[in-house]
C-alpha cells in the first residue's frame, strides 16, 4: 500500500524503512503472532522476533531498524528498557501513521477494509497518538455508502450541540433497522453504525471526545424530538395507566415502562438506563475481560402507534399478558438481544396470530 525510509541524524542516529502489505498477515489476531520488523545495529543482524519495536496494533507492518548508537551485544532485557530504543518506537509509529493517514481512494478503501479494526486497538492503547488514530479510523454511517472519518461526520454534523451518535452491537442489519434510530433518521441526524461489537463496545466509550466533539451512546440518552416537555408530560399522564399495567405483568424483567416521543413505527423499544451505576461501568468490565453484568432495561412504548392504542383499551388480562411480554420480547430482538424465554415468545406470538385469524 505505501512505503517510509527515513534517515535520522542528531541525538539518535538511526535509518528505518517501513511498508504496509495490501494483505493482513495470517497471524493479525493471533496473540503469538510474529513480527515483521527486523533490528539491527550498525547494519549488523540483531533480531527479528522483538515485538517492542513498534505498538502491538502497528503489528502488520514490515521493515528494518538500523540504530547507530544501540550496543551490538544488546539483550532482549535491555532492549525493552533502552530509551534510545523508545525513541525510535516513538518517532517510527508517528511517521507510519502520518502515511497511513495520507492513504487516498482505493489504498484508504483497502487499508481499512485489512486493518481498521486494530487501528481501533491503537485509539485504546496509545493516547500520544489517539488524535491521529481518530483521523485515521473508519465507521459505518446511518446516511452515508461505504466508510467514512470522523471529520467528515462532523463537517455535516450540529456544530452547536457538537455530538458524535453512534449504536454498538453485532449485526450491521439489525443496527440499521434498530428502532432507536427512527428519531434520529426523522430528524435527518447521522448515527455511527458500530457493528465491530467485540472491539467497540470497549474502546468507543473510553474516547471521550474528538476536536471538542462527544461521543453519545443512542441508547443511553433521550433521542431528538419535536415535542416539548410539556406535551411529552401530558401523553406520560395519559398512558400512566397502561404503562404501569406493563409494569405488573413483566416485573423485575425491565426497570421501567414509559412512553416515548423516539419511535416513529414501531411501538415499543428497549434502552440501557444511563443512571444505572453498573450499566456505567458496562465497558470496564469488557475492558477486563469479565462478563457484562446483566442490568434490567427500560422499555418505551410508542402512544402514537395502533398496537399501544388498541392494547390500552384491551380488557382481556391473558391477552394483554400475552402482548406485553410480546412487546418486550420483539423490542430486543429488534437490538439484537435474545428474550428470556425464546419458547414461551413462540407460542405468544403464535396464541395472537391465531386469534387474529
Amino acid at each position: 500500500l505505501t512505503y517510509l525510509h527515513n534517515k535520522v541524524e542528531g541525538a539518535n542516529e538511526f535509518t528505518t524503512l517501513f511498508y504496509i502489505p495490501k494483505t493482513a498477515p495470517m497471524d493479525l489476531y493471533r496473540a503469538d503472532y510474529q513480527s515483521g520488523v527486523k533490528l539491527y545495529v550498525k547494519r549488523v543482524f540483531i533480531t527479528d522476533d522483538d515485538k517492542e519495536l513498534l505498538p502491538t496494533y502497528l503489528r502488520f507492518v514490515k521493515g528494518v531498524i538500523d540504530s547507530e548508537d544501540l550496543p551490538l551485544n544488546v539483550s532482549r532485557e535491555i532492549l525493552q528498557e533502552n530509551r534510545i530504543l523508545a525513541n525510535i518506537k516513538q518517532h517510527s509509529t508517528k511517521k507510519i501513521l502520518q502515511a497511513i493517514k495520507k492513504l487516498k481512494d482505493d489504498d484508504a478503501k483497502v487499508f481499512t477494509e485489512q486493518y481498521n479494526k486494530v487501528i481501533k486497538e491503537g485509539i485504546f492503547q496509545d493516547y500520544t497518538n489517539k488524535e491521529l488514530l481518530l483521523e485515521i479510523v473508519r465507521y459505518k454511517s446511518s446516511t452515508e455508502d461505504g466508510m467514512i472519518g470522523l471529520d467528515d461526520y462532523i463537517s455535516r454534523g450540529n456544530s452547536e450541540k457538537k455530538e458524535i451518535y453512534y449504536i454498538i452491537g453485532e449485526d450491521e442489519k439489525v443496527l440499521r433497522n434498530s428502532p432507536l434510530l427512527e428519531a434520529y433518521k426523522k430528524a435527518n441526524i447521522e448515527v455511527l453504525i458500530l457493528d465491530d461489537k467485540e472491539i467497540d463496545e470497549i474502546v468507543t466509550p473510553a474516547i471521550g471526545t474528538f476536536k471538542e466533539w462527544t461521543f453519545k451512546d443512542i441508547t443511553t440518552i433521550d433521542a431528538p424530538d419535536s415535542k416539548t416537555e410539556e406535551e411529552k408530560e401530558v401523553i406520560s399522564k395519559e398512558f400512566k395507566s397502561l404503562t404501569d399495567k406493563i409494569k405488573d405483568v413483566l416485573g423485575e424483567e425491565v426497570k421501567e415502562v414509559k412512553t416515548t416521543s423516539r419511535l416513529t413505527s414501531s411501538p415499543s423499544c428497549v434502552v440501557k438506563d444511563s443512571s444505572d451505576p453498573m450499566a456505567g461501568m458496562a465497558h470496564m468490565f469488557a475492558q477486563m475481560g469479565q462478563p457484562i453484568p446483566e442490568t434490567p432495561l427500560i422499555l418505551e412504548i410508542n402512544p402514537e402507534h395502533a398496537m399501544i392504542q388498541k392494547l390500552d383499551k384491551l380488557e382481556n388480562k391473558d391477552t394483554f399478558a400475552d402482548m406485553a411480554w410480546i412487546l418486550l420480547d420483539s423490542a430486543k430482538l429488534s437490538e439484537g438481544l435474545e428474550p428470556k424465554d425464546k419458547s414461551a415468545f413462540a407460542n405468544r406470538v403464535s396464541k395472537i396470530a391465531t386469534q387474529a385469524i
